[in-house]
């Protein structure tokens, strides 16, 4: 199969118009946002994890530095020069920041080293007036977004989150738990007055939980729709039709995008079409993608298989509307979200038979620990508790340098022998 394709760090294929549309939605985005700033109305750098409904119900346009980098690690400044993700990671490099860092954390570093803002596909995230972060997950936000504000000497806020740990990847957040965070909400938005003169309007965002809330529930009715055999919308179509909703929830641009999306995908269902003509195997991917090769994910179509799940960046079920509360509601819909591996692994091994998974292409991210830490334990989980195999991808998240391309054909070519072997195994068996 090596031979049949040619992977050479490009873009994937997409089977949904709407995936396909995704760059515009992006591009006017981030127009949006320059204008935004020129006319003088604030703007906020955030991490991905924040609640986003609080920026649009505080009047503030936020850009996040992690889908900037991914973003730069798929385009070029000229066609023959290198991606604009690595152009950045030397700034910083150069600025004496280690190679084994984040990904994401070398690109928006540099970017900001660099010195212009302009400088960027999109004309760049427009200069921000704060910087919000959190506590959650990642090991190099807390330094990183300090970091930043002080080179861009803006101020920062970091909300501070209990970490859950439940049985199961939903739970139920203890009382103080839901007081502490709403009370870190609470000081967030009489830092956001302090710093930009906007106040807060209850009305305002209830008016964004509602809009979240639908949107919501449109993308837990695409993954159900997914779980159709054939694959009617693949990993490639998740991961390109993810920025709506991660980014922009608590609009009503994202809303129209997914039920778009939705009546795309449920008539495709409805035909019976799938990613590709002839689906022979469904395979699990589990980790961030390689955003500058997104052609990985349509590798295996040419012996039948396709990416028919990915876990991450997929919603999960929110509590009900709290109107009078929507504080309490939004405190409670984030700490009901379980963060151990635990809880994580075995929401994995629900899916996978939920989903018909076969295979799984673990993604070891080199640059990011608490994704190179499950896919080992998950790994020795889904052989033992499944009988599904795995094949580890080793890379960076955006930084095309440490990837081997030859490595990558002959691991997943092996895996695909592997697995067209054991098919033809087990059906020997049936018929014999």
């Amino acid at each position: 199969m090596g031979e049949q394709q040619k992977a050479a760090t490009k873009g994937s294929r997409k089977t949904l118009e709407m995936a396909r549309n995704t760059w515009k939605f992006i591009r006017q985005d981030y127009g949006e946002g320059h204008e935004h700033k020129n006319a003088g109305k604030p703007v906020v750098w955030s991490c991905a994890l924040v609640e986003k409904e609080l920026y649009y119900s505080m009047g503030l346009f936020p850009y996040y530095p992690e889908q900037f980098a991914s973003l730069c690690a798929v385009r070029r400044k000229t066609k023959d020069s290198e991606k604009e993700a690595v152009r950045f990671a030397r700034y910083a490099e150069q600025a004496g920041y280690s190679t084994d860092l984040c990904g994401y954390e070398r690109v928006c570093t540099g970017y900001v080293v660099n010195g212009d803002l302009s400088d960027a596909p999109l004309g760049g995230m427009a200069p921000p007036d704060m910087l919000v972060t959190t506590s959650s997950v990642c090991d190099v936000r807390l330094k990183w977004f300090e970091d930043m504000a002080q080179r861009l000497q803006v101020p920062l806020f970091t909300l501070d989150r209990p970490e859950q740990v439940f049985e199961d990847i939903m739970g139920h957040p203890k009382p103080h738990e839901i007081l502490y965070y709403r009370s870190q909400l609470e000081d967030f938005l009489s830092f956001t007055t302090e710093v930009t003169g906007n106040k807060f309007d209850q009305d305002r965002l209830n008016e964004c939980m509602d809009w979240a809330y639908k949107t919501n529930e449109l993308r837990l009715e695409i993954l159900e729709l997914r779980k159709n055999v054939p694959s009617p919308m693949g990993s490639a179509d998740s991961f390109a039709t993810m920025y709506p909703g991660m980014y922009c929830s608590g609009t009503e641009r994202a809303y129209e995008f997914y039920k778009a999306l939705r009546d795309e995908v449920r008539a495709k269902v409805k035909a019976g079409k799938g990613q590709i003509p002839n689906e022979r195997f469904r395979l699990l991917w589990f980790g961030i993608p390689i955003w500058f090769n997104m052609s990985i994910f349509n590798y295996f179509e040419p012996v039948g298989g396709v990416f028919a799940y990915e876990p991450n960046y997929n919603p999960v079920p929110s509590p009900p509307r709290n109107t009078a509360d929507p504080l309490t509601e939004m405190a409670i819909r984030t700490l009901s979200i379980g963060t151990s591996m635990g809880s994580r692994i075995r929401a994995v091994l629900e899916q996978c038979t939920e989903y018909n998974i076969v295979g799984g292409v673990l993604a070891y991210l080199i640059t990011c620990r608490p994704y190179y830490l499950p896919v080992l334990e998950l790994a020795r989980v889904l052989k033992k508790e499944l009988g599904v195999p795995s094949v580890f991808i080793e890379s960076d998240l955006v930084d095309e340098r440490s990837y081997s391309e030859a490595q990558v054909r002959t691991r997943m070519d092996a895996f695909s022998e592997m697995i067209l072997k054991k098919m033809e195994t087990e059906a020997a068996c049936q018929t014999g």
